[in-house]
Order: structure tokens, then C-alpha cells, then sequence
């Protein structure tokens, strides 16, 4: 069970990550795109906690990106054992796992947000 729930809690995080990158990048105005999370059918406590905390680029450690590098990881090997594809866990575990790389271990989940706009930078423009 504890996995499953995190693997719902890993994914859900790193996507809410990307939107908040994509919405910033975009020019929007990110209070009003927090609002507009809060006052739909996606909020939640982890919204309500985490939006802001990426918003304001606050990586102070609640649950720490090296656990949730390591629950990707040990909700992965549980999944092959099984058979199990587990295509938006590997994308969020990579994710993970670079963030980790930049020296946010100890850092906030929500430090994800820092290998999302690293791609950015790293990304090729042709594709």
C-alpha cells in the first residue's frame, strides 16, 4: 500500500513541478495559478502545502528529494518484480535523481523543480 501511495505522492509532485515551471515560463502570474489549482478539482493538502513552496523557490525540507529518489527507486524494483510498467515513476525518478545530483538531497521534494528548468537549459531546440 505505502508504495502505491507514494508512487501516486512521487509523480504527482514532480508534475505539479513541471506545471508550476511551465506556468512561470509562460508569464503567468503564479498566485493566480495557485489559486486557480486550489479552487479546482486538482487541490488537495499537497497542493495546498507544495504550490506555494515552489512558487517561492522555498526547498525547506519537509519530506527530503533522497527519499523520494529512494521510494521511486524501491516502488520501481517492486513493479519489475511484478512485471509492472511504471513509464510516469522512471520520468519522475529521473527527475529525482538529478535534483539529488545538484546537491539537493537534504532539499525539499519540491527541489524537483530545479532538474525540470535544468532541461530547459540543456535541452535541444530541434526537437
Amino acid at each position: 500500500m505505502k508504495l502505491a501511495v507514494n508512487l501516486y505522492l512521487d509523480t504527482m509532485l514532480a508534475g505539479l513541478a513541471e506545471a508550476v515551471h511551465f506556468a512561470d515560463a509562460n508569464g503567468l502570474e503564479l498566485e493566480s495559478f495557485r489559486a486557480a489549482i486550489e479552487a479546482g478539482p486538482m487541490a488537495s493538502d499537497v497542493t495546498r502545502v507544495k504550490t506555494p513552496m515552489l512558487i517561492a523557490r522555498d526547498f525547506s525540507v519537509q519530506a527530503a528529494t533522497s527519499d523520494a529518489y529512494a521510494n521511486t527507486r524501491l516502488i520501481a524494483a517492486a513493479a519489475r518484480a511484478a512485471g509492472i510498467a511504471t513509464p510516469l515513476l522512471d520520468l519522475a525518478s529521473e527527475l529525482y535523481r538529478e535534483s539529488v545530483e545538484f546537491g539537493n538531497g537534504r532539499r525539499d521534494m519540491t527541489s524537483v523543480l530545479e532538474a525540470i528548468q535544468a532541461r530547459d537549459r540543456t535541452s535541444d531546440s530541434s526537437e
